[in-house]
């Protein structure tokens, strides 16, 4: 047999369900009921009966197949390939949690009647691609199922559909914060070429405490069908990250894969809140209703949007001496990091602005990064060496 090997694969969080492939005996459920002890793997394998192809940046030549299904109760893993057919067709005699959410080790008889484990892990919230790694194959692969159950090839980039800055809005936080921050906001930044996520916790008036380390992505590639989409991506460590996205109107879309349930989410509005007061109904430009920290001055730890933005303004407006552009024509996204605020200025290439003047939709979107600091001091980073500079002592709207 053709020796397999390991692949670094590309991952994905949301597919769009379309007609499957064929191997109809393997993908048939058998109607007799199964042992108790199998529930939960009904429960994490139902999604993964499609015959998929492995997905990988670079290609071996040998393409994979992997197909989980079940016969008399009881689950299988078909693992084939284009050069040799079936490489094995082991049973899945039991699971095991490894104390991660959906990674799984399996213990697993092979055709041949070899005792062997498999970790099986889902690689995003919504189930729609996987890892198998099991050394007696020598396999360490991943699957996505959009390769089976859409049409189509990838294709470079992010749609323009889909590109913006998008947020939910306040929902309840379920973290160990809640009792403190009881408020959550997950953010997701879509460019033509690169992804970005984070979720920001804030406290009873809806001033940002917290953030959680974003997820940043590159090579971007997409699939279409009608309105909905289905994005893949890598992180700094070859790790896919993917999504689907369905488009929903009004400056409105539904994704899945950030978390284990479909997120609605509303692109950044044109223009920021002025109150915190009005934070809970309208989405703003910069995503928190107030800047705030615990140790900052009285003169900065209660900056509204519009505060906050009327500060930044002019350090973005000097980087464009040539073009008439406005506040409203920029994206900001909050985080908060060790106590300090931190603002990363992004482009709206939708804007008229830009539209304009010709810029291309594909180039990089961010324009500046500035933090507030504890002291209530405003800092631009250079984005050359990465140091950080005071641009104005304290805020004197």
């Amino acid at each position: 047999m053709k020796k397999i090997l390991p692949l670094i694969g590309i991952s994905l969080t949301g597919v769009l369900l379309l007609a499957g492939c064929g191997h109809k005996q393997a993908d048939k459920e058998d109607a007799s009921t199964a042992p108790s002890s199998s529930t939960k793997l009904n429960n994490l394998l139902s999604p993964a009966k499609a015959k998929v192809p492995d997905d990988s940046q670079s290609s071996n030549g040998d393409q994979l197949y992997s197909q989980f299904y079940k016969k008399g109760g009881q689950w299988y893993w078909k693992l084939t390939s284009q050069d040799d057919g079936t490489i094995d067709n082991s049973q899945i005699k039991s699971l095991k949690s490894t104390g991660q959410n959906d990674v799984y080790n399996f213990s697993m008889v092979s055709n041949k009647n070899k005792s062997y484990n498999m970790k099986f892990n889902w690689i995003n919230g919504g189930h729609q691609a996987y890892t198998v790694n099991a050394a007696y194959h020598n396999v360490n692969n991943n699957f996505v199922l959009a390769d089976a159950k859409v049409s189509g090839q990838w294709q470079t980039g992010a749609p323009q559909a889909v590109q913006g800055t998008w947020a939910t809005d306040f929902t309840n936080n379920s973290g160990n914060d809640a009792q403190k921050l009881p408020f959550t906001k997950q953010f997701l930044n879509i460019t033509s070429t690169a992804t970005s996520s984070f979720v920001n916790e804030y406290d009873t008036n809806h001033r940002l405490y917290n953030s959680e380390t974003a997820n940043k992505t590159i090579n971007v590639s997409y699939k279409q069908d009608g309105d909905n989409y289905v994005l893949k991506s890598y992180d700094s460590n070859e790790t896919p990250v993917v999504y689907s996205i369905s488009v929903m109107g009004n400056n409105e879309i539904k994704v899945d894969g950030l978390t284990s349930s479909s997120l609605t989410m509303s692109q950044s509005a044109t223009s920021p809140t002025t109150s915190a007061s009005e934070s809970s109904a309208v989405t703003s430009q910069s995503g928190s209703a107030a800047v705030s920290g615990s140790t900052a001055n009285t003169t900065t730890s209660h900056l509204t949007d519009q505060q906050v933005v009327n500060w930044i303004w002019p350090y973005v407006k000097a980087k464009y001496p040539n073009m008439n552009v406005e506040s409203t024509d920029f994206t900001y996204m909050p985080q908060m990091k060790n106590g300090q605020m931190y603002v990363n200025v992004l482009e709206n290439h939708n804007a008229a602005a830009f539209k304009k003047s010709g810029v291309d939709s594909g180039t990089n979107p961010q324009v500046a990064s500035f933090r507030v600091t504890s002291s209530g001091a405003l800092e631009q980073m250079d984005a050359t060496t990465g140091d950080w500079s005071v641009v104005s002592s304290g805020y004197n709207g």
